[in-house]
């Protein structure tokens, strides 16, 4: 009985082509069948053997994205991406909180200085010849005191506006979406410290600004070419007093984020910030200034038409060039433009205090891994678990 039928090889037949059958040699001449019929004198390529038990690899998944921003290390497209992303996705209280500020900022703070500045002119004017001298500098020293303090307001609310954002960034990076009463209680407690960090940077910017003044008010004595000298060191003193400024003020870009999100004090969240930022100084510099440009930019690019528009309109709405409204003409241009700008101003400051929120995310998923301690979170608050709070370092 024969065990194997008789095979042909390809590209041939015949009794030397005859495959051999079982248990016997093979003939002469017999090659076994090739892979490439063309070629049928070609080596089979070795073939691995199989492994039993093993797993294949699992097919790739994206990460997790329960908030607005991938739980990852994040691209700078994710970063601009969510800066801007974040009054679309909980308006009223980061837009509206920001606007009402801002509302209050042009024009409380922007006001009174503005009135007591005309009230100081107005009360020079009305002095007398002999006095006249010693008032204007009373009123010059009184205008300044005043224009610092309306600064330094002006900067404790933006940091208040800060604090909120980037306590709402937080929250909205694992899909929570607060209320402003619930953001304002969780920054409540922080007001104070926000605050005081506000008035340390003013201090800080006014003394490098007295600084840079003094240096050039000590050549003065000396004549036209001190002057001359003053003003040349003053430049250069100047230049590198800003570089220093900008440098110190990227490695405590954070701080506002930490007093408000991990809740620590000035000094520890100083420590952090400068901690997160190191090997990172020129990634943050350059987002935060992307983001600046655009906000510059875009108000720019919407308000500018408003005046060219009203300058081009005055004539048609007063040809005969009445006094009483070409003033009414003036002052309805002014409250258009501060409205706008209001508008926009808040927009660009929601979106100047969610650009170093996002960083901060980012900076603690490349270096701590919270991205894995965020999923964390969203899983066991989906199960319907205790979780403690995934920023607050114990």
């Amino acid at each position: 009985m024969r065990l194997m039928s008789e095979w042909t090889a390809p590209g041939g037949s015949g009794p030397e082509r005859e495959r051999p059958r079982y248990g016997e040699l093979a003939p002469e001449g017999w090659t076994p069948p090739a892979q490439d019929p063309a070629n049928p004198h070609a080596p089979m390529p070795p073939v691995a053997p199989p492994q039993y038990g093993a797993v294949p690899p699992p097919g790739w998944t994206p990460p997790p994205k329960p908030g607005f921003i991938p739980l990852r290390p994040l691209t700078l497209g994710d970063v601009i991406a969510a800066a801007f992303q974040v009054i679309r996705r909980n308006p009223r209280p980061t837009f509206g909180f920001a606007l009402v500020v801002n509302v209050i900022v042009t024009v409380v703070v922007g006001a009174g200085t503005g009135w007591l500045a005309w009230l100081l002119y107005g009360r020079v004017l009305s002095a007398a010849e002999a006095d006249r001298e010693t008032i204007g500098a009373g009123s010059i020293l009184l205008f300044v005191i005043a224009a610092l303090a309306a600064w330094i307001i002006s900067s404790a609310l933006s940091g208040i506006v800060q604090g909120v954002v980037s306590l709402d960034v937080a929250r909205g990076a694992v899909g929570e979406r607060l209320r402003l009463k619930e953001l304002w209680r969780g920054v409540r407690g922080r007001i104070g410290a926000i605050i005081v960090w506000t008035l340390l940077v003013s201090i800080a910017s006014a003394v490098a600004v007295g600084v840079v003044v003094g240096v050039v008010l000590l050549f003065a004595p000396l004549g036209g070419l001190g002057i001359v000298l003053g003003l040349l060191v003053g430049l250069v003193a100047g230049l590198g007093m800003l570089c220093l400024s900008v440098w110190l003020w990227v490695r405590l870009v954070h701080v506002p984020t930490l007093l408000v999100v991990e809740r620590l004090p000035i000094r520890a969240a100083m420590r952090r910030s400068w901690s997160l930022t190191l090997g990172r100084w020129w990634r943050t510099f350059g987002i935060v200034l992307l983001v600046y440009a655009i906000i510059i930019v875009a108000s720019e690019v919407i308000t500018s038409p408003i005046s060219f528009l009203g300058g081009l309109l005055g004539g048609v709405v007063n040809p005969n060039g009445t006094e009483d409204v070409a003033n009414g003409w003036m002052i309805g241009l002014l409250v258009l433009s501060a409205a706008v700008g209001s508008v926009f101003g808040a927009i660009g400051a929601v979106a100047e205090a969610a650009t170093p929120a996002v960083l901060y995310l980012d900076a603690r998923m490349r270096k701590e891994g919270l991205d894995l301690e965020l999923q964390h979170h969203v899983e066991q608050t989906a199960a319907g678990q205790a979780s403690p709070d995934p920023y607050r370092r114990s």
